[in-house]
């Protein structure tokens, strides 16, 4: 596992974790092609320019649908995607068997359980807080290396798994993350079997969740404790329990799984701001449709990155954007951004994830002021020091009110502190990378 930065053909850069197949359990060849990594965003999505980027002290991207979030992942190019719910139970899984479950934003802005761990609230959010604003027990392995916010702040849309009637379907071998059609109508979806060979499907009926081989009579809507469901009639399979759809032997929490078997239904996985006990790396909410989104549901973006796609700095003018087509602007905005990465690369060493991302938004800072030479300040912003940062990034918190389009991290200091103990690579995925 280790922290990387990837920048878009715009400059704008991703957070993400990259694991190898074996550390998350998870595939090692998606529709044919050997998988090298998995690149999960560190920080739920917020939105720039109608992108969905992983980025720290944002505001989460919320009131997206379903099949717009898969969309919009999908359209940051060959390898993107919405977080599958394969990935997401394989984060949970570890966290689990490695007694690193992260807490989170469950009490507007706090931990329910351990309210002075509090992260970073904003204007107009009702209790949620800036994305990564929280201390590191927020992470998948309570490490500032971690995959942030997976419990509390806003819900997930998940890809690859849904219920038709009750009955759990799946994107089978986590081909959600390799473009699979992940229509209502798609052929893609398949049932998860008993080993006995009978589908499976979860039915609330008064108040508790059975998880039977038949679909039920009555249509309702109920939740109940995750380690509440009911499999007397079935030997559970383990890719239920693989899938985070059933709980493993031995595991214990509050966490609630919720499902309506009526109808079509998605998934958001880990709870929102005010969820308290109820929320967590299991919590499973089933009980909406695609059209489904509100302001306490978001997103995440996920990257495959496949064997031979280095995505590294070595190969940077090999894996480049085919650039003749496009605006002169565009030209020069990219191949800055290429000097930038190898000029960070040279220098072998980088105070951390967040002094980069402040610099670009220092940057964007003077452009939108009508400075004259953004790439003369590019390169001094991303030369500066920490000291000099962190008074820049005082300065720039004063700019961005009268900025309104610009959003400059909070806590720089505790941020910065934070970023320092990260391991951090760079790299380039853009849409024409393959």
């Amino acid at each position: 596992m280790r922290n990387e930065i990837i920048y878009d053909a715009a400059g704008v850069p991703d957070v993400m974790v990259a694991f190898t197949p074996d550390e998350l359990k998870l595939p090692a060849a998606l529709k044919g092609r050997k998988v090298a990594e998995y690149l999960i965003g560190k920080y739920q999505a917020t939105l720039i320019g109608g992108v969905p980027h992983s980025l720290p002290y944002q505001k989460p991207a919320v009131n997206i649908d379903h099949d717009e979030a898969i969309r919009l992942c999908e359209a940051k190019g060959t390898g993107w995607h919405l977080i599958t719910n394969d990935e997401w139970a394989a984060l949970a899984r570890w966290s689990w068997e490695h007694d690193t479950i992260p807490t989170g934003n469950t009490n507007s802005g706090k931990s329910h359980s351990h309210p002075e761990q509090a992260g970073t609230t904003y204007e107009g959010s009702y209790g949620k807080t800036l994305t990564g604003s929280g201390p590191i027990e927020w992470n998948h392995d309570r490490t500032a290396e971690g995959v942030a916010d997976m419990v509390g702040n806003v819900w997930e849309h998940v890809g690859g798994v849904r219920f038709l009637n009750g009955q759990v379907q799946v994107i089978p071998n986590n081909e959600a993350a390799a473009g699979a059609d992940q229509s209502k109508d798609s052929k893609e979806w398949t049932a998860i079997y008993t080993p006995d060979g009978d589908p499976i499907y979860f039915n609330p009926i008064d108040g508790e969740i059975f998880v039977q081989p038949h679909e039920a009579t009555e249509k309702d809507y109920d939740g109940d404790y995750f380690t509440n469901l009911h499999a007397s009639e079935i030997d559970v399979p383990d890719k239920l329990i693989e899938l985070g759809l059933y709980p493993a032997p031995g595991y214990d929490s509050e966490e609630y799984f919720w499902v309506d078997n009526n109808g079509e239904r998605v998934i958001y996985r880990g709870g929102a701001w005010g969820n308290g006990t109820s929320a967590g790396v299991f919590y499973l909410s089933g009980g909406d449709s695609r059209p489904g989104s509100s302001a306490g549901i978001g997103f995440r973006p996920a990257f495959v990155r496949y064997s031979g796609n280095s995505g590294n700095l070595d190969n940077l003018e090999d894996e480049a954007t085919d650039l003749s087509d496009a605006p002169q602007e565009d030209k020069d905005t990219i191949k800055a951004n290429a000097e930038k990465l190898k000029q960070a690369q040279e220098a072998k060493t980088l105070p951390g994830l967040v002094r980069l991302v402040i610099a670009h938004q220092l940057t964007t800072l003077y452009k939108a002021a009508g400075g004259e030479d953004p790439e003369g300040f590019a390169r001094m912003a991303y030369e500066a020091t920490d000291k000099e940062i962190q008074q820049a990034a005082a300065l720039a918190m004063t700019l961005a009110q009268v900025n309104a389009g610009v959003d400059v991290y909070r806590s720089i200091s505790q941020q910065l502190k934070l970023a320092s103990t990260m391991t951090i690579a760079i790299g380039k995925e853009d849409a024409d990378h393959e």
